[in-house]
């Protein structure tokens, strides 16, 4: 065998594979001894078929199969031997293989177009400046969450009187246009949530009432949707237009949650692994974590913000053409992927393209690995949060090391978590190392510069 390299361009390159017989003849022989043992035909016992009509009717085929076999390991067993940097994957000259003459042919040559990596020369220092927006929490709504954790927590009560935030239990019964039960319409017993009514004048009807009152109700005009009327009078969607619009809801039970008081009880569920005393530092504390959660997005805009950057600074050639015909190649049985679909969206791959070698010379640069210890701390926190978010206890440490064993069973699970914890590690290392330009915003703020800004975006590109 003899692989020579051509570069045909600054950043691509031709490889052409010799090949003769010592290369492949072994393993046709062997591949058509295995067929010879399975083969059935007539007039001989299974297994005992001639070998020179197992050539004949299987030779060709076994021959190229065997040949392409050899061809893919010995390709890649060079890029990696002589640590050619590739982008994509070798892509085979269709056109010239398809001249061979299989039936007579004992030497061939193949050829195979190959993409080169650029030299990446990066910095990540202070000298590169980009925004960074940092989420300030208002008051308002830490008070709004804390209200919601005291529901959440909260315990069910059955008062006398209906309020806006209850639940009300009770009968529907479809009525006519003056107001009567009709004898063969509609009844349900069903649930309303007062609070998540869209019309005003029937969340007022249906506050200060007591159990065996009836109101009646314009349901179209009370309820959001069909799906969700549909549900609460218990008939199929499609079934709708068979009923009336007006029902009398008599009620029988009020539902209530009394929410749970600001005491340790609470802030211990809530934080399991805090010492939390007072409402003033329980309010500190959730004022952090939203301030976690708000800035994770915030944090995604940064991460976009230095990738284009240091996409733009980086200023790569990567061989266009290759890669063009590279993404048709492997997507060929994809209908989407058209050559004109490729051309218009290059842009965008391009530039993922790019960041994706820039994102591997600064992980190798900077020696960022994640390790099975962190992956497993990892699984573990998130567990714990998960039982707390619950108002569950934490977890023992059986059970914990048992989920992380689940995990780690399923390659494509354990696989996004260490893509997770690379990512994490990227970003703090640009956070670390680029000059943040900070701006303090709310997050309401935040949201309408974002939305504005990418609407502005996507009006210039269209």
């Amino acid at each position: 065998m003899n692989i020579v390299q051509e570069n045909t361009g600054e950043l691509t390159a031709i490889l052409k594979v010799q090949l003769t017989p010592q290369d492949y003849q072994e393993k046709v022989e062997k591949a058509l001894k295995d067929l010879q043992k399975k083969a059935q035909m007539p007039g001989f016992r299974p297994g005992k078929v001639p070998m020179g009509m197992v050539k004949k009717l299987y030779g060709k085929s076994v021959l190229a199969e065997e040949v392409n076999k050899v061809l893919i390991d010995s390709v890649y067993d060079y890029v990696k031997e002589k640590e050619i940097k590739i982008l994509g994957n070798p892509l085979p000259d269709h056109e010239k293989a398809a001249q061979i003459d299989w039936d007579n042919q004992s030497d061939f040559e193949f050829y195979y177009e190959i993409g080169l990596s650029p030299e990446i020369d990066i910095v990540l220092s202070d000298d590169i400046e980009v925004e960074y927006h940092k989420i300030k929490v208002q008051d308002s709504i830490v008070d709004d969450t804390i209200k919601d954790i005291q529901r959440r927590y909260g315990s069910m009560m059955s008062p006398e009187v209906s309020e806006k935030e209850d639940v009300l239990n009770g009968e529907f019964a479809e009525i006519d246009g003056e107001g009567n039960v009709i004898e063969d319409g509609l009844k349900h017993k069903s649930n309303l949530y007062i609070q998540y009514l869209k019309d005003d004048e029937t969340k007022e009807k249906l506050t200060g009432i007591k159990a065996g009152d009836s109101v009646k109700l314009d349901l179209v005009k009370a309820i959001e949707n069909e799906a969700e009327m549909a549900s609460t009078l218990g008939v199929k969607k499609e079934e709708l237009d068979q009923y009336g619009k007006n029902y009398e809801f008599t009620l029988e039970r009020i539902s209530r949650i009394q929410p749970a008081e600001l005491n340790e009880e609470l802030y211990k569920k809530v934080a399991p692994d805090k010492e939390l005393k007072d409402e003033k530092e329980f309010r500190e504390f959730i004022s952090e974590q939203l301030s976690k959660q708000y800035q994770a997005d915030a944090d995604k805009h940064f991460k976009n913000e230095a990738v284009k950057t240091l996409v733009d600074k980086a200023n790569l050639s990567i061989p266009e053409d290759f890669l063009k015909r590279w993404l048709i190649e492997t997507n060929k049985d994809n209908k989407e992927i058209t050559p004109e679909h490729v051309e218009n969206e290059f842009k965008s791959f391009s530039d993922s393209f790019k960041w994706q070698l820039i994102e591997n010379h600064l992980i190798k640069e900077h020696k960022i690995e994640v390790k099975h210890e962190e992956v497993s701390e990892h699984l573990k926190n998130f567990m714990r949060q998960q039982m707390a978010q619950y108002g569950q206890p934490d977890p023992d440490d059986e059970t914990l090391n048992d989920f992380v064993k689940r995990i780690a069973s399923n390659q494509e699970e354990l696989k996004k978590v260490y893509d997770q914890l690379f990512e994490v590690k990227v970003m703090n290392l640009l956070k670390e190392n680029l000059k943040l330009k900070e701006k303090e915003v709310n997050f309401d703020e935040f949201v309408n510069e974002m939305t504005e800004k990418y609407k502005n975006q996507s009006q210039s590109q269209q």
